[in-house]
């Protein structure tokens, strides 16, 4: 990142801290706008304090920090909405929409598009795929859909599955801290200044940047929500909506970008690698923050519970997960794939009444393509190199 660039988004904080303080009272159009600014800036500023703190850090925990860091503002929001939801029900319901939103944006949507771009970068060389070697984080993600079928089925979501779901990114983040891994080098005035500095000087600063933008982003997260909502009420569109699709969008652009740029550099593989990681994070820590967060807004431990429009969103999204992982089993991501997620992906928008019947779909598609690409043997192969990691222990 340029100079110029970095110093817009640092305002781009700024200017929601300086609201706050002086509390101004904005019309809520130009308050929800700033702060979605708030947000996109804030999620930039931590991709910068991500990377450079990877100097410090051991090199194999690189795409799972880089991954957790990049979706914090998607966490504020929907810890908000779920909070909120323990004092009003109906913020229940936003809370689960910015959460299967986030989740089917990052892989119907952004999984596809880092292919095609990666593609388009290889047109020369006539790549049309992107290779895999992401053993754990396609067992993982596999689990955690499982686990996400689970909850599902029982129509709830409780302390006791944030327990279960919180120890699975643990043993997760564990395994990873085991793998190594081959990272490109970042590029960017901002980022070979900061790494440039002495060891104590590079740590003050990121460490300063973490604060500034974990600020914007406690700030910003409230009047974003609660904007969308009131928008969707006074233009007549339907706020659900706004927090499914708008809400996730704004928090999680940062990291697409950055994964953008990866593939655009040939980077495809560890782009990709950066999503799943991503989509293991959300489907087990932001999932597990849902009835946390509503537990304390309620004011004691409670069962988040989903009704039937919540079961089939639900449903939809791990659907969209299983797919994807089953494609993805064989270590390749062809472009032919991609556009048959991203196609899923619009297709959902077109056809609203029948999320239910598109899941079925996408299920009973998965366990085909699973038989004839012998997708449990690559399951098998998967968990064999995830066992080797724990033995060289």
């Amino acid at each position: 990142m340029n100079f110029p660039l970095f110093i817009i988004f640092i305002f781009g904080i700024l200017q929601i801290i300086i609201i706050k303080v002086l509390g101004l009272n904005l019309n809520v159009y130009l308050l929800t706008l700033l702060s979605g600014i708030g947000i996109i800036s804030s999620g930039f500023i931590l991709s910068i304090a991500s990377e450079t703190a990877q100097k410090d850090i051991p090199r194999s925990f690189a795409t799972i920090f880089l991954a957790l860091v990049a979706i914090l503002p998607e966490y504020a929001v929907d810890i908000y909405l779920a909070y909120q939801g323990g004092k009003d029900p109906q913020y229940a319901h936003y809370a689960l929409a910015n959460m299967t939103g986030a989740n089917r944006l990052l892989v119907g949507a952004f999984w596809p598009i880092v292919v095609l771009v990666f593609v388009i970068s290889k047109l020369k060389q006539k790549i049309y795929k992107i290779e895999l070697d992401i053993h754990l984080e396609k067992i993982f993600l596999l689990i955690a859909t499982i686990y996400g079928f689970f909850i599902t089925i029982k129509s709830s979501l409780t302390i006791f599955d944030a327990i279960i779901l919180i120890l699975i990114f643990l043993v997760y983040s564990y395994l990873a801290s085991k793998q190594e891994h081959i990272e490109p080098e970042f590029e960017g005035d901002v980022q070979k200044f900061i790494i440039n500095l002495s060891k104590s000087r590079r740590i003050l600063t990121y460490t300063l940047l973490f604060i500034y933008a974990g600020i914007g982003i406690l700030l910003s997260a409230k009047p974003f929500a609660e904007g969308l909502i009131e928008i969707g009420k006074n233009l007549g569109i339907d706020e659900f909506f706004l927090i499914q699709w708008i809400a996730p969008f704004a928090s999680e652009s940062p990291e697409f970008v950055i994964v953008l740029i990866l593939a655009l550099r040939g980077y495809g593989s560890w782009a990709i690698g950066t999503l799943i990681s991503s989509e293991v994070n959300q489907l087990t820590l932001l999932v597990a923050a849902i009835p946390i967060a509503f537990s304390v807004g309620y004011g004691s431990i409670s069962i988040f519970p989903l009704d039937n429009n919540q079961v089939i969103e639900m449903l939809l999204t791990v659907s969209l997960s299983l797919f994807a992982i089953v494609v993805i089993l064989n270590g390749r991501f062809h472009i032919i794939e991609a556009i048959l997620i991203l196609l899923f992906f619009f297709i959902t928008f077109l056809l609203k009444n029948y999320h239910f019947e598109i899941s079925i779909f996408l299920i009973v598609l998965s366990f085909i393509i699973l038989i004839i690409i012998r997708g449990f043997y690559y399951i098998s192969n998967s968990l064999i190199k995830v066992i080797k990691v724990l033995r060289k222990e």
